[in-house]
Parts: C-alpha cells; structure tokens; sequence
C-alpha cells in the first residue's frame, strides 16, 4: 500500500469523540473502505470480529482477521484498509489516560512488547462480550456505568497482556518498581508523559504530576526506567517522527516541529544517530 502524495495525518480529538462526562466511547463499525491516515489524544483498543484487510501502524503493515486485537496509544498512527470485497467487522473502545491505571498501565507501557496480538477463538468470545458490556452500558446507562466500563475494559487489556510476549527482564523490572512507592510515582506520570511529549514538556511539569520533588523525580525516573528524563523524552520524539516519517509525505521540517523538536538540526542530529541515515533518506526508503 503506497501513500498518496501530500497525505496529511489528521488528529482525532477527546471532544470530537467522547461526551464531555464521559472518559470513553465505543463505536461498532463494519468497514468497506479504507480509514485514513490519523493519530488520537486517547487511547483506543480495537478487535476484528469478521472480514480481512490490513492494519498499517507507524508505517508498518500488519494483516488483520477474525480475532485481531490492537491497543493504540497517542503515540502511534495508523490506517485501516478492508481486503478487496471484504467488510471488516469491528468493535472500536476509546478512552482518556485516566482510565488506564495501577499495574495494567505499568505492563502496557514499560517494555516494548507487542500491542498487536491475534486472539484464539475462545479468548475472542471472552472479549466480545466484554465489548457488548461496554457498548450496552454507553448505549443504556445505569448506576456505576464508569465501573462497569472500567472493569470490562480492564479484563480486555489483560486477555491482550497475557497473549503477548513480555521478556523477563520487563516482569523484573516490574516487580523491583513495585515495591517502592517512589516508582509507582513515575509510573503514574508516565501516561501523562506519553501524552505531552510532542509540547515543551519540562521535568518539572512531569515531576509535578508523579507528586515528587524535580531532583528526587529525576533520580526516581533513571532508577525506574534506565533513562535520563530528556534521554527518554527524547526517543519518544524520535520514534514518533520515524513513525511519521514513514506513515505521511509530510515535508521533514514539519515532522520535525509534530514531533517536539525546536530545530531541525537537532531533529537531524538525534536521527541520523538513532537509525543511521537522515530523515529525509529514511522517508525514501519507506515508500
């Protein structure tokens, strides 16, 4: 699938999607064309439920069927193309950074394991019915809706968890952060970085939201995570332009700016040094 020339990724945004009082929604789809290229402020988890076609996530493709399963954070573009003749089937949860929390949030973003899985038959059974929840509970609300939601989008995230690989030295770090009240600090500020890095993001404003003193965020954050706060700030950046850089024609200056970076030779210097070639060459490679 080649990009058309001049495509320009569009951000979906909380308010275009969700209810004001609500921090989720769900839409039940049956594609016959292709969605176009776009990125989201929320989270948004996905399962196939008939037809085939096609996921291109940053850039890459990945087939999708009966039994696809994918999580997408604020981090990631993608399109969706339905095979030809085919309709793609799809139960499509949104929701904010809020009600993502405690150990999923922790396993879901620490590590690099997948968040693209294929479901065996009875584990998408478990899972549709936990969408059915959720899409009767927006469509009929009643008493403790927000609970009701939350625990069903919780126990999707799990069946996706435990059908993906997670290394060994990701379940140790797990395990050392959760033991000391300092790393589920910067575990908690994580989706918050995760959602403002492409802004002037400072260490203080993420120091602010783990509720920590700037200087003890920053020795709790490289303790946590391996990185300097700027050191992980910046391969969010980066990876995110790579990411743009493959899905869109966009001209590198502006992917440079998307993705939080002052100035275009800084942009220039950290790529070349991460992937081995500049921007511009790496978006030829991938057309």
């Amino acid at each position: 699938m080649k990009r058309e020339n001049g495509t320009q990724p569009r951000r979906l945004l909380n308010e275009q999607y969700m209810e004001l009082n609500r921090s989720f929604n769900i839409f039940v789809q049956r594609l016959t064309k292709p969605s176009p290229l776009h990125w989201h402020e929320f989270y948004e988890m996905c399962v196939i439920t008939g037809g085939t076609g096609s996921n291109v996530l940053n850039g890459v493709a990945h087939p999708l069927e009966r039994g696809s399963l994918f999580l997408l954070t604020p981090a990631d573009f993608h399109e969706i193309y339905p095979d030809p003749d085919s309709v793609l089937h799809v139960y499509n949860v949104i929701f904010s950074e809020e009600m993502l929390v405690g150990e999923l949030r922790e396993l879901l973003l620490y590590g690099n394991a997948s968040r693209m899985i294929r479901l065996e038959e009875d584990a998408l059974l478990r899972v549709e019915q936990e969408y059915k929840t959720i899409d009767r509970e927006v469509r009929e609300p009643k008493t403790a809706q927000r609970l009701m939601v939350k625990g069903a989008l919780e126990r999707i995230l799990i069946e996706l968890l435990r059908q993906r690989e997670i290394s060994s030295a990701d379940r140790n770090l797990l395990a050392v952060e959760a033991s000391t009240s300092s790393h589920v600090a910067i575990a908690n500020a994580l989706p918050f970085i995760h959602h403002h890095f492409r802004e002037p993001l400072r260490l203080q404003d993420a120091a602010r939201e783990a509720n920590l003193a700037p200087g003890y965020f920053s020795t709790c954050f490289r303790q946590t995570t391996g990185l300097t706060f700027q050191h992980y700030l910046q391969n969010l950046r980066i990876e995110f332009g790579a990411a743009l850089l493959l899905a869109s024609d966009r001209p590198v200056t502006d992917i440079c700016y998307a993705s939080g970076f002052r100035t275009l030779t800084h942009f220039e210097r950290v790529f070349r040094s991460k992937y081995g070639c500049s921007p511009r060459q790496y978006q030829q490679q991938g057309r």
